[in-house]
């Protein structure tokens, strides 16, 4: 393999490497957010849930409230029909005991669901606290892991600039200008490695003159894609 091959392997490797480095750091702080959405939404869960579980409760203290009244009025009622001073006031009276005592025997229906509903629901709460719990831990977990790769992530990138400028000294004069403009413009798309005598970005066969010259040592460039092409280890351009 020649030295041009070499140094453009190289270089590739290493624009590669860099673009990794940044793109884990830039995708660092959406993760977070990311995250941070998640707490949110877990939150807002939990506090429906509970607004929820407090109508419930409400529901069915109310009717238990209802109940008692109801059955005070059955109460009086009753003295009432035991005092009634005609035939008449006591059919009366007999009447809305027994139209208050269906409504009593429907509301004590109304309560028994009421309180299930609200007994398997606060079984509930117990769920929704962990949901918020493992989603804060996961926030936090994920910060703490981000803030110290990041700090190799930094000393990576700076490394790696090192080396990709004492790289980039080894181009070519004719080379390095357009090695800038396809750098500034694609990143480390801007090369690629021969596979199997084709463009490793967009597969294209190389011409048989491009292969020649690529053995020799010229710098080459995809006659389709424009990319920096070189030879990979045990190339296979014929």
């Amino acid at each position: 393999m020649t030295s041009a091959t070499n140094s453009l392997k190289d270089l590739h490797q290493v624009l590669l490497q860099l673009e990794d480095c940044r793109s884990q750091l830039d995708r660092g702080p959406s993760q977070i957010k990311a995250r941070e959405n998640i707490v949110r939404k877990r939150e807002a869960e939990q506090a429906e849930y509970l607004e929820r579980l407090k109508k419930l409760r409400m529901s069915a203290d109310s009717k238990s409230l209802e109940l008692k009244t109801v059955e005070k009025k059955i109460d009086d009622l009753k003295a009432k029909l035991n005092s009634a001073s005609s035939n008449r006031e006591f059919d009366i009276f007999k009447a809305q005991i027994q139209a208050d005592e269906m409504a009593k025997s429907v509301l004590e229906d109304e309560i028994l669901e009421a309180f299930d509903q609200t007994e398997t629901e606060a079984k509930r709460k117990s769920e929704f606290e962990e949901n918020v719990t493992s989603a804060k831990q996961q926030l936090t977990d994920f910060k703490t892991k981000f803030e110290s790769d990041s700090v190799k992530l930094h000393e990576d990138i700076v490394r790696l600039e090192e080396e990709l400028k004492a790289l980039e000294k080894d181009l070519p004069k004719e080379t390095a200008e357009q090695y800038r403009r396809l750098v500034n413009s694609r990143g480390a798309k801007s090369m690629a490695a021969v596979l199997t005598g084709a463009c490793g970005n967009c597969y294209v066969n190389l011409t048989p003159q491009q292969r020649i010259q690529l053995k020799s040592g010229t710098v080459q460039f995809c006659s389709n894609c424009g990319s920096i092409l070189y030879l990979d280890e045990n190339p296979e351009v014929d």
